[in-house]
């Protein structure tokens, strides 16, 4: 199996919250994870990310995150955001280095419970604007608009890589939340000197008391085209016990398929693993500690 190369997730901690309730004051959120991945070889990885936002209640606010992992081999794949925040009525527009919106919106759970297999999966999935940024010393510049309509969510974002490459990345994505399902469309498209990538994805995801499914359809053109098939189910055995299964097909390549368990306990302490097939027949086994907050 290609050897795991993957930029790897340090994260902060937890800050003291003046307000949680969403509308003014500081709010967070976050995860950490230490996960341990058996592969061809033996890995250990740290994963974590962290979002900060504050509103004023008025136009100004402000939103920071980190999402970073970090292997035990020297891979390193941190992204840092931060950005002024203009509320106005519905819409809030953010300018400096936000994070992009297909991932503060972002419909589709985790691949597998393995941060590292999610992590290259993603080349498949995207979003493209996230992975792109870890290469350029972990900040972008840019600017990105929501606006929200009761059930209906819209999101833009604009993203230079500051680099010298002079790549610019254009982000869209417009999600219905309606009935324990939500539905989205989402495009990326990167615009460099020599080739450029468009990333398209539509799908849903139904959330129900103890059952969630999923079906995600999505198309990579670069030099050429290449369509993928996610499938996605997860059921509670109990409250606290969650068994999931993941499918992406990928149009003239191995099937990439995925089951796992997650125990989560009141404190926010959860321990996961699982197991995941690349290329027909290589085989990942992960298990794993973490905390949410």
């Amino acid at each position: 199996m290609t050897r795991f190369l993957f930029p790897a997730l340090v994260a902060i901690s937890a800050m003291p919250a003046l307000a949680q309730d969403g509308a003014t004051g500081l709010s967070y959120s976050g995860e950490v994870k230490l996960e341990y991945v058996d592969a061809n070889s033996n890995m250990l990885a740290f994963r974590g990310d962290a979002v900060m936002s504050w509103r004023s209640g008025g136009l100004l606010g402000f939103d920071a995150s980190l999402d970073t992992i970090h292997t035990d081999e020297g891979d390193d794949f941190t992204n840092f955001w931060a950005a002024a925040v203009f509320t106005m009525g519905s819409s809030e527009v953010a300018i400096g280095a936000p994070r992009p919106v297909l991932d503060s919106l972002r419909v589709n759970p985790r691949f597998s419970t393995s941060r590292l297999v999610d992590l290259q999966t993603s080349f498949l999935r995207g979003p493209l604007t996230t992975i792109a940024s870890a290469q350029d010393n972990g900040m972008t510049p840019g600017l990105t608009y929501k606006y929200n309509s009761g059930d209906l969510t819209f999101g833009a974002g604009y993203h230079h890589l500051n680099d010298g490459s002079g790549v610019d990345l254009f982000e869209g994505i417009m999600r219905y939340d309606g009935g324990g399902t939500s539905y989205f469309i989402s495009a990326e498209y990167a615009d460099t000197s020599s080739s450029n990538v468009t990333f398209l994805q539509i799908g849903a995801l139904h959330e129900s008391d103890r059952f969630d499914a999923g079906v995600t359809l999505g198309k990579v053109r670069s030099s050429g085209a290449i369509h993928t098939l996610r499938l996605y189910g997860a059921f509670d055995v109990v409250p606290s016990l969650t068994v999931r299964g993941d499918l992406l097909m990928v149009e003239k390549a191995e099937d990439i398929y995925s089951l796992s368990a997650t125990y989560t306990m009141d404190s926010g302490l959860f321990v996961e693993g699982g197991g995941t097939v690349l290329n027909g027949s290589d085989e990942i086994y992960d298990i794993g500690v973490g905390f949410k907050f």
